[in-house]
């Protein structure tokens, strides 16, 4: 999902729940969810802090859970 910091904070608030892939493009996933807003780096990637894992996760590394279908958006 290419997403902006500004984007995903419009649309995620904190404590969204999140697949997190640790490796971008695998399948497998860890089920956590956001503990911050997202920001972005200085050299322009778009990242935000998630439950159980340090510093900043790569937004490309996650996709939303969303509450209403239970689908990624």
């Amino acid at each position: 999902m290419d997403i902006t910091a500004a984007e995903w904070n419009q649309r995620f608030p904190v404590g969204t729940p999140v697949r997190y892939h640790p490796i971008i493009g695998d399948k497998e996933f860890i089920t956590s969810k956001t503990r911050s807003e997202a920001w972005e780096l200085g050299h322009g990637a778009p990242v935000v802090k998630i439950e159980g894992r340090t510093g900043g996760v790569a937004l490309e590394a996650i996709d939303a859970i969303t509450v209403e279908s239970g689908a990624s958006a």
